[in-house]
């Protein structure tokens, strides 16, 4: 009886472990994702920064090449 008693105790013992060693595992795994994410949308908010600046001196260069054919019509 006692030895039944030992082995489910045992049995719980290890379930609650690995249930421990689960949860800490997934929290560093929520964090590493966490740590992602956040280099991701820095990265992307530089990029968008870049198509801006690219965008606005594209507009420049095309509004200088307009001039550029008006004065040589």
């Amino acid at each position: 009886m006692s030895g039944e008693i030992w082995g489910f105790a045992s049995a719980i013992a290890l379930i609650l472990v690995g249930i421990l060693l689960n949860q800490t595992g997934l929290h560093r795994v929520n964090d590493r994702l966490d740590r992602i994410q956040s280099g991701l949308g820095a990265r992307l908010d530089r990029m968008q920064t870049d198509l801006s600046q690219f965008y606005r001196n594209l507009g420049q260069h095309d509004a200088r090449l307009d001039n550029i054919e008006k004065r040589t019509q």
